[in-house]
């Protein structure tokens, strides 16, 4: 029996409006790079849109892990290519590879794990079993989801050291066919929601930035916990978790703000970026002194 490979399922191009401050792709389509693959490979399976609302199944995120390993910058070529890891009796696990077909880099990994409505069918579990592979090592999360993020109310967000950093009204222009937000908008506005927890913790972004100081994030975990709709008034709370002398583990938690009700969590790997040499920069033991006051308190 051959051995299972990659399928390629998504194939695009990097644009000016995708890129940010750093001049490289912002860290929200690789989300929906992997949203895409994924539909893609659900269709090979055969439950594609089509075949869901035949069958009037619902087929929704729960969980993204990424990794970013290298930069993408405007008009790089983008393909993705993916198989399924896992599958269980309603849940799908899918492994999704970013390369820059130019020159094959590995640019970033992704693993989305997907539940459905109904359970699968025997035709979709068969097609899956057939085209399982394993995960390979170097996209197990490396600096996240070593403790599940607890399952908090806005009302107590303050007294555990999260900060407000955003609020918005989600549009219905940023959900899909079944009137839920989208994971790429969902995740936008934790990137949104950067400046506003940097300057928090006490880094002037926009002297940052005039000093040729970015931030980058190279690793994310992002757990959904219950669908959000277009007209939804939607409130960002976010912290520092911990740190080290280059690394920022930064907390994002998107809640319901008519509810309280913890919509989607997340938690990411930021650092500090030389934006002219590119490189990784060090806190100073004055920035570390003043990051451990301002640690959530879980």
């Amino acid at each position: 029996m051959p051995t299972p490979q990659l399928t390629t399922t998504f194939a695009t191009a990097v644009n000016t409006w995708q890129c940010d401050e750093n001049d490289h792709l912002n860290v929200q389509h690789y989300t929906e790079f992997a949203h895409e693959a994924s539909s893609f490979m659900l269709h090979r399976l055969g439950i594609g849109p089509r075949a869901q609302r035949l069958s009037q199944a619902i087929v929704s995120p729960l969980e993204d892990h990424i990794r970013y390993r290298r930069e993408l910058r405007v008009v790089d070529s983008v393909e993705v290519r993916s198989a399924p890891v896992e599958i269980g009796t309603h849940d799908l696990a899918l492994y999704h590879e970013i390369r820059n077909p130019a020159d094959g880099t590995l640019v970033s990994t992704a693993r989305r794990r997907v539940t459905s409505s109904k359970p699968w069918t025997d035709e979709v579990r068969r097609r899956a079993e057939s085209l399982l592979i394993e995960l390979p090592a170097g996209a197990l999360p490396r600096t996240v989801g070593a403790t599940p993020l607890p399952h908090i109310r806005l009302e107590d967000a303050e007294d555990a050291g999260l900060v407000g950093v955003g609020r918005t009204t989600i549009k219905p222009a940023e959900c899909d066919e079944h009137g839920h937000f989208l994971p790429r908008h969902q995740f936008g506005r934790y990137s949104d929601a950067a400046p506003w927890l940097w300057n928090h913790m006490g880094f002037d972004r926009a002297a940052m930035q005039q000093r040729g100081e970015g931030t980058v994030v190279v690793e994310t975990l992002t757990s959904y916990r219950a669908p959000l709709q277009a007209g939804n008034l939607l409130v960002i709370m976010s912290g520092l978790a911990d740190y080290t002398d280059k690394i920022l583990k930064l907390v994002h938690f998107a809640f319901d703000a008519e509810s309280g009700t913890l919509a989607a969590c997340s938690e990411g790997i930021g650092m500090k970026f030389d934006q002219r040499n590119r490189k990784v920069m060090t806190f100073s033991a004055e920035d570390r002194t003043r990051l451990a006051a301002r640690k959530v308190r879980f």
